[in-house]
């Protein structure tokens, strides 16, 4: 995918979750998070197993502003993918998080991969520091993803159905069985956020199926969704997403 047909998508996904974040809303929040050590743009959370670093970016003003999670795909990383989606949704007002997920490193156990359960608890716990955040309105909370990330935003979704108020991915979908890293079709089923489904028709890594199951899913459940198809977009092979997977 050229890198002008990358700005193109994320400015679809940045628009579609800028507009289901419009209504502010407001819930009590805490003052801090245990565990969470944050130095300049980047942060560290420690608690118990449960350690991950990401980056955290904020847009210019006091707020309250929405939010949008940012997750990685297979190979890459926070600094190198996060960091650059996070340019262009900085311009529409959201703040930003992007962890580093155990698909980074593209050798690990793929056990962990997708929507695992150890990357499921880091988005749980980027949402938890996210509300955290005086800047953040914490009842206007997104989510994006890539690849691998967009299975563990699907997965995500499917958990925190009272917190997410958008979700968007790129190259992602389900699986029509359990066992894989993307979520399965009885997983997606919970999902009733708002969904944006986009995926390259030459895809050659995530089948474009796959993100035609889950807005056949979301539809029969009655969540909004919408899906389309880019034309001749083709997406690297998984041993070459590091740079922006």
């Amino acid at each position: 995918m050229t890198e002008a047909k990358h700005r193109t998508l994320l400015h679809c996904v940045a628009m579609a979750v800028a507009v289901a974040c419009l209504a502010p809303g407001s819930v009590a929040r805490s003052e801090g998070l245990k565990g969470l050590t944050i130095e300049g743009d980047k942060f560290t959370f420690e608690e118990g197993k449960l350690v991950f670093r990401g980056v955290l970016l904020k847009p210019e003003g006091k707020g309250p502003f929405p939010a949008v999670l940012i997750s990685h795909g297979l190979g890459s990383n926070a600094e190198r993918f996060g960091r650059m989606k996070a340019k262009e949704f900085l311009k529409w007002g959201f703040v930003c998080i992007a962890p580093n997920y155990a698909h980074g490193d593209a050798q690990s156990d793929r056990r962990d991969f997708g929507a695992s359960e150890e990357n499921i608890r880091r988005a749980k716990k980027c949402l938890d520091i996210l509300q955290a955040q005086p800047e953040v309105d914490p009842k206007r909370l997104c989510a994006y993803g890539n690849s691998m990330g967009a299975f563990v935003t699907i997965g995500l979704a499917a958990d925190e159905q009272d917190r997410l108020v958008a979700a968007a991915i790129t190259a992602g979908g389900i699986s029509s069985v359990g066992g894989f890293a993307a979520p399965s079709k009885n997983r997606a089923a919970k999902v009733k956020t708002p969904f944006l489904i986009l995926h390259g028709s030459k895809d050659t890594t995530v089948p474009p199926e796959q993100s035609r199951l889950l807005a056949e899913v979301l539809k029969e459940r009655k969540t909004p969704v919408r899906a389309a198809r880019v034309r001749r977009c083709r997406a690297r092979p998984a041993h070459r997403q590091g740079r922006g997977g």
